[in-house]
């Protein structure tokens, strides 16, 4: 009888060589809200884009549409919209979320909130979406 562990890294290597294994990938989804904040500081989306908050409910889908990973948003960071110093400690700004998933090999995803499909593409290791 083969060894427990040789069993379990057999069939790993199997569902990975056969594309159903996952792995951890980060997610940098950029808010252009333009909400005047400080730079560094926590924040979520605002307006249009308030839906995208610390603990809201995602869901990643792959091309098929079925979900490959799901989670709850973390906080965001505000990031300066402009590249001009406007020296002032309030700045138009962009929240950025970023966090870890789970998920398939592909170059695409979409990440739904609030049931508002965001596009995710593959960037340099990472899924980067934009909200205009």
């Amino acid at each position: 009888m083969p060894h427990p562990h040789a069993v379990g890294a057999g069939l790993l290597a199997l569902l990975l060589v056969a594309g159903c294994g996952t792995a951890s990938t980060e997610v940098k989804l950029l808010v252009r809200d333009g909400a005047v904040r400080a730079v560094g500081s926590e924040c979520s989306g605002t307006g249009a884009h308030a839906a995208l908050h610390r603990s809201a409910k995602f869901e990643v889908r792959g091309a098929d549409g079925e979900p490959v990973a799901s989670g709850s948003l973390p906080a965001g960071k505000a990031v300066a919209a402009l590249e001009e110093d406007l020296k002032v400690p309030r700045v138009p700004t962009f929240c950025e979320l970023t966090f870890e998933v789970g998920v398939p090999v592909a170059d695409s995803y979409d990440l739904v909130v609030d049931g508002e499909p965001i596009r995710l593409q593959r960037k340099d290791g990472q899924l980067v979406g934009m909200v205009p």
